[in-house]
C-alpha cells in the first residue's frame, strides 16, 4: 500500500531527484549525504506508523510510490543503514539468544546513544570491518531501535502483575492488536517477543500443549530476568486453559439447547408434535452432556483451588522462616542471648535490694531523730497543761484585766490644754 505522507511538502522536481539512483559521493557530499538522511528516516518513519519492525526492498517499493513509479536508491540506503547498524537481517536477528547479552548491550549503546553516525565514521568502519554482504531485495531486514521500543511497550503492558504470567503467543499477538488498533501478523509478533528472549525478560517454549500445537510463553517480573517453565507452572497453565476450553463447551450447549427448545415450541404450535419430540430427545442430550461437563469443571477449578492454596501455604511458610532469619539475625547483632538476659536480671536484682539498704538505713536514723523531738515537745506540753489546771482550780473563774480609760475628745478640754501652753510660754 503506497504511503502519500512521505512526499507532503515536497515538489515534483525534487521528488523525481530524491527517487533518482545515488551518484557517487565525491561529485557532491552533501547532497548525497542530504538524500541519505531523507530516505533513513523516512523509511523508519514508515516502519513507525505502520507498527511495523521489519521491511523488505520489495516491500517498501509499493510504499514509495509517486506516479506510478518506485525509488531507485532503496538498495543503496539499505546498505548504508545495515552497515551502520541500524537494521540486521531477520536471519542474523532470530540467531541472536539471551546468551548474546554483550552483543545486544554493544549494540543497544550503539543504536541508542551513537547514532546517527556521520559519514566519516561510517567510512573508517566500513576500512576497518570485513565487506557489507550482499542485500537481498526480498530479504527481510529488522529496524534494530523500533523493535526495541514495540518489544518495551508490550512488556510493560503485560507485567503489570507481580507474578510471572505464562501465554501462548496468540493471545501475545492478540494483545498487540488491541494495543495498536492494527492487524499484527504472527511474524511480527515472534520478532517483538524474541527481542524480549534476548534480553531474559520472556521464556519461550515451542511444542504440543493441550490439544494443540502452540508457543508457550513466559513473561518474567518487571525488575527480575525470567526462570524456565517448571512443570508445575506448565500442569497449572494446562489446567487453565483446560477450564476456559470447559466454559465455553458448556457456554455454547447452552445456547444450543435453549435453539432446541424454541423450536420444539414454534412445532407444536403447528401441531407438528412428532417433529417436536425429535428436538426436545435433542435437547435431553445436550443437558445430559452438560451436566457431564459440569462435573468435569468441578474437578478442574477444585484442583485449581487446591494447587493456589498450596502456593499461598508455601509463601506463608516461607514468610515465617525469613521472619525467624531476621529475627536469629537481629539478636546475634545485638547480642541477646538466655545467659545475657539471665546474668543482667540477677545484677538488677542485687542493685535493687542494695538500693533498698540504703533507704531503710537512711529512714532510721531520722525517725530515732523524730522520736526524741516529739517525746521532749509532748513532756512541754504536759507541764503547760498541769500549770493551767492549777490556776483555774485557785480562781474559780477568769480574770479580767482593767480596760483602758477612754479619752476625752471635747472642744472645751483642747482650749484648755492650749491655754496652759501658753501660759508656761510666757513664764520661760
Amino acid at each position: 500500500m503506497a504511503d502519500q505522507k512521505w512526499s507532503e511538502g515536497l515538489s515534483d522536481e525534487r521528488i523525481t531527484v530524491l527517487m533518482a539512483p545515488f551518484k557517487n559521493r565525491s561529485v557532491n557530499e552533501v547532497n548525497y549525504d542530504n538524500k541519505m538522511k531523507f530516505w533513513k528516516n523516512t523509511i523508519v518513519s514508515a516502519c513507525d506508523r505502520r507498527h511495523r519492525c521489519s521491511f523488505s526492498i520489495d516491500e517498501m517499493k509499493t510504499w514509495f510510490l509517486f506516479k506510478g513509479r518506485s525509488p531507485l536508491c532503496l538498495l543503496t540506503v539499505v546498505e548504508d543503514m545495515f552497515r551502520e547498524g541500524i537494521i540486521k537481517s531477520r536471519s542474523n536477528f532470530e540467531q541472536m539468544t539471551s546468551q548474546s547479552n554483550g552483543n545486544w548491550s554493544t549494540w543497544a549503546v550503539n543504536t541508542l546513544v551513537k547514532n546517527p553516525l556521520s559519514w566519516s565514521v561510517g567510512r573508517i568502519k566500513e576500512s576497518i570491518l570485513p565487506p557489507t554482504p550482499a542485500i537481498d531485495e526480498k530479504s527481510e531486514y529488522i529496524v534494530l531501535h523500533l523493535i526495541e521500543n514495540q518489544a518495551n511497550e508490550l512488556f510493560n503492558t503485560i507485567s503489570m502483575k507481580e507474578q510471572s504470567q505464562i501465554l501462548f503467543m496468540d493471545d501475545l499477538q492478540k494483545r498487540l492488536h488491541e494495543m495498536w488498533n492494527v492487524d499484527v501478523s504472527m511474524s511480527s509478533t515472534e520478532l517483538i517477543v524474541h527481542s524480549l528472549e534476548i534480553r531474559n525478560k520472556v521464556f519461550v517454549e515451542r511444542g504440543e500443549h493441550l490439544v494443540t500445537n502452540k508457543t508457550l510463553v513466559k513473561i518474567a517480573n518487571c525488575d527480575k530476568d525470567v526462570e524456565p517453565i517448571t512443570e508445575l507452572e506448565k500442569n497449572f497453565f494446562k489446567l487453565k486453559e483446560t477450564e476456559k476450553i470447559l466454559i465455553g463447551e458448556i457456554s455454547n450447549m447452552d445456547f444450543e439447547k435453549e435453539s432446541l427448545t424454541k423450536e420444539a415450541k414454534s412445532y407444536i404450535a403447528k401441531n407438528m408434535k412428532p417433529i417436536a419430540l425429535t428436538y426436545l430427545r435433542k435437547k435431553k442430550e445436550i443437558e445430559k452432556r452438560i451436566e457431564k461437563q459440569l462435573k468435569s469443571l468441578d474437578n478442574v477449578q477444585a484442583l485449581i483451588s487446591r494447587i493456589e492454596e498450596s502456593k499461598y501455604n508455601a509463601e506463608v511458610l516461607q514468610s515465617y522462616a525469613h521472619g525467624l532469619a531476621a529475627l536469629k539475625l537481629s539478636s546475634k547483632d545485638t547480642g541477646l542471648t538466655i545467659d545475657n538476659v539471665d546474668e543482667t536480671m540477677a545484677e538488677l536484682a542485687e542493685v535493687i535490694d542494695e538500693h533498698k539498704d540504703m533507704q531503710s538505713a537512711m529512714g532510721s536514723l531520722v525517725d530515732v531523730k523524730q522520736k526524741y523531738n516529739e517525746q521532749e515537745l509532748e513532756d512541754e506540753l504536759a507541764d503547760l497543761l498541769n500549770k493551767d489546771e492549777s490556776v483555774a482550780s485557785n480562781t474559780g473563774k477568769l480574770h479580767i484585766p482593767d480596760l483602758p480609760i477612754v479619752p476625752d475628745n471635747s472642744l472645751e478640754g483642747e482650749e484648755l490644754d492650749l491655754d496652759r501652753r501658753f501660759q508656761l510660754l510666757r513664764e520661760h
